[in-house]
């Protein structure tokens, strides 16, 4: 059996995304590169997801571009494999109070 790619990983979320309730929309920045892939949008808020294949890294553009929604307030989650999709559902699942006394997503980078 072959390694999932990054399409697997999207359309694992996307399926989550969905069987959940939650808006999932593909997000393309003609203008500026390095933007996530996806924004989700959820009953707790709008979050970005970055999609990465199985052990894959940021560019260095990504890194920025991530870091600078991040200074503006922003959500950004990266996900690479399913368990990751996974813990990032569970996130999005938890209530404000649950959020204040947990520890930061695993997905965050």
């Amino acid at each position: 059996m072959t390694s999932p790619r990054e399409r697997d990983i999207e359309g694992y979320l996307l399926a989550q995304c969905r069987a959940h309730g939650f808006l999932c929309l593909k997000f393309v920045s003609p203008a500026r590169g390095g933007v996530p892939d996806r924004i989700v949008i959820a009953p707790r808020g709008t979050v970005f997801v970055e999609v990465k294949r199985p052990g894959g890294q940021l560019r260095k553009l990504q890194h920025l571009t991530h870091a600078k929604l991040r200074r503006h307030g922003a959500e950004v989650h990266v996900v690479d494999n399913k368990p990751s999709v996974d813990a990032f559902i569970a996130h999005l699942l938890e209530s404000p109070s649950d959020q204040q006394r947990a520890a930061p997503c695993p997905t965050d980078t």
